[in-house]
């Protein structure tokens, strides 16, 4: 790849090549974790708004909020170790044609 991919129309392969060219593995493994961190955070914060929500409303029983708490704790980032735990390698892509569009526009 060749300079900086465009953050416009660049796919997911391109810009993990790019950073592949620009940062050690390690560096890019914590790169990974803090997106994954995030995205857990906030499902757990979802799930336990979900599991609040029907429980205010009294639609379930103890299995249920149990089971809602026991998912919770396992994909809880804060009690948990860093997620990925190893370098997640995403293929390689072809390049993509350019678009084209009626009338020659653009």
């Amino acid at each position: 790849m060749t300079g900086m991919p465009s953050r416009f129309n660049a796919t997911p392969a391109e810009i993990d090549a790019y950073l592949r060219t620009i940062l050690a593995e390690d560096t890019y493994l914590r790169f990974q974790q803090a997106i994954g961190e995030h995205a857990l955070a906030e499902a757990v914060e979802d799930a336990g708004t979900v599991r609040a929500s029907a429980d205010n409303d009294g639609l379930y029983n103890n299995d249920w909020r149990e089971g809602w708490d026991d998912a919770i704790e396992r994909v809880d980032p804060d009690r948990n170790g860093p997620c990925p735990v190893k370098l997640i390698e995403f293929p390689t892509a072809a390049p993509r044609p350019k678009p084209t569009f009626p009338g020659g526009g653009f």
